[in-house]
């Protein structure tokens, strides 16, 4: 883990010295990734919002597989706001990266679904068998490294056993029956791999030992300030997604169905999982920035003011 962060450390600092200047106001481009946990940016998506608040700029959506393209489209000036676990977010801090949390995407179900009926925890895996989680350092990573301590007395312990892989691809993997075994996942599928037969070890609340933000947006201190309307404008319409979400959740089951490629109840049934949450407050960053530091995969825990805009909700912080 130490090794693969100290590559991405060097990564970091060769994009930093070529970073990109600010794209024109005229774009605004926000990178997402795949599953439910996107719901509300998907529901901006379809409804328009940003189209009718800032009529005058292109808007432009990009899904990306994991933390890694979209932190290096951000620092090339490429991508404007970011959507990842805060996981990532906080090793970037930690490397020198100049962004922070803008708001609280959501908080869901992170599970630990295995596909071999005689895994019932971490020490029953063997060492051919293979985990998938997004790339190193991600949340389900750091969630993984913290179950491993508890479980096994070594963060490190399953460290050889890792293969990155988007969702969609680490879903395939497990299901066809080859070495991927454990897939850290999240909604829709970890439902889907739940209906094919798997079974679920552990979940993220339950290394955590608390609901937690899962997901983060998250902004580049330059495109903060030196383009205020499109922050703002950005926020206003997430904002207005999360209302409407919270709101009437069928409603929104029944608007994005389509774009997941599931009926209405089956992703109402994932977007009203328990411990799904859309907006309110950062949860849990104190905490998990905590054991990432007590486990070395950060140096020390940044500040509130470090890792969060000034007008970002953070519970327990005034």
């Amino acid at each position: 883990m130490k090794k693969t962060l100290l590559i991405c450390a060097l990564t970091l600092c060769l994009l930093l010295s070529a970073c990109g200047s600010p794209k024109s106001a005229k774009t605004l481009t926000i990178a997402i990734q795949y599953g439910v946990a996107y719901a509300p940016l998907e529901w901006m998506k379809q409804e328009g919002l940003l189209e009718r608040a800032l009529p005058d700029v292109s808007i432009q959506w990009k899904q990306l597989g994991g933390p890694m393209p979209i932190r290096e489209g951000m620092l090339a000036g490429e991508i404007d706001i970011g959507c990842m676990g805060v996981g990532p977010v906080l090793i970037g801090i930690d490397q020198g990266m100049p962004w922070r949390y803008c708001a609280a995407l959501s908080a869901n179900e992170v599970a630990f679904v295995v596909s071999d009926s005689n895994i019932h925890s971490l020490a029953d895996l063997t060492f051919s068998q293979r985990i998938a989680v997004l790339s190193p350092g991600c949340t389900q990573h750091i969630l993984l490294c913290m179950a491993a301590e508890q479980q096994l007395g070594n963060p490190l312990a399953l460290e050889n056993q890792l293969v990155s892989l988007s969702h969609p691809d680490a879903m395939t993997a497990l299901l066809s029956g080859g070495e991927v075994v454990m897939h850290i996942s999240c909604p829709p599928y970890t439902d889907m791999e739940l209906e094919s037969g798997m079974h679920t070890i552990l979940t993220g609340e339950e290394v955590m030992g608390k609901p937690f933000t899962f997901i983060s947006c998250v902004a580049m201190e330059r495109f903060h300030d030196q383009q205020p309307a499109l922050y703002d404008a950005f926020l206003a319409c997430l904002n207005q997604a999360f209302e409407a979400i919270n709101a009437d959740l069928p409603a929104a089951a029944a608007r994005l169905a389509s774009v997941y490629g599931l009926s209405e109840d089956e992703l109402l049934l994932q977007m009203s999982r328990g411990g799904t949450i859309y907006g309110g407050a950062l949860s849990g960053v104190d905490e998990l920035a905590a054991a990432m530091a007590e486990m070395g995969l950060i140096q020390e825990v940044p500040t509130r003011e470090r890792y969060a805009f000034p007008d970002v909700r953070v519970e327990g912080r005034p």
